[in-house]
């Protein structure tokens, strides 16, 4: 193998259960597998011997929801002939998902360019869309993007 690459996957799925009540900053857990191989796609999770943590994170689900969309980047091998798949990656596995709020504590957010290098192009293009970027301390202090206000 000879390294891996990095594919944004987007999912639509349908919710089994309703929530009783809207939720925000909403972690999704569990298990993608390649359809073909069984391997992990989940960077967070290679072995698939353990449900190693959040993978993707929904901004909102509402009490009316019956659908929900996400974004994970799966980790897939740079030799994967992607090229043969319609869908850019080919099948995946699924399992065990579920969604998870936690109430008053700390998520891992999206993140903006700006805050992966501030000096790139794609960082001048959200301070166009967007604003004004600030840094902020994600990872050491609450914040509105990661529930903590």
């Amino acid at each position: 193998m000879k390294g891996m690459r990095g594919l944004c996957v987007v999912v639509s799925a349908d919710l089994k259960d309703g929530t009783p009540k809207d939720l925000e900053k909403v972690g999704v857990y569990g298990f993608v597998s390649d359809g073909v191989t069984g391997d992990s796609v989940l960077a967070n999770n290679p072995d698939k011997n353990t449900d190693a943590g959040q993978f993707a994170m929904i901004e909102k689900v509402t009490v009316s929801d019956t659908k929900v969309e996400f974004e994970f980047v799966a980790a897939v091998p740079k030799e994967k002939d992607i090229q043969q798949y319609d869908n850019g990656i080919g099948p995946l596995l699924f399992e065990s998902l579920r969604l998870v709020s936690f109430p008053g504590g700390q998520q891992y957010g999206a993140i903006s360019p700006c805050e992966m290098n501030e000096f790139s192009d794609e960082c001048d293009e959200w301070v166009r869309d967007n604003g004004k970027f600030e840094k902020g301390k994600y990872m050491v202090k609450s914040n509105s993007r990661t529930k903590g206000g």
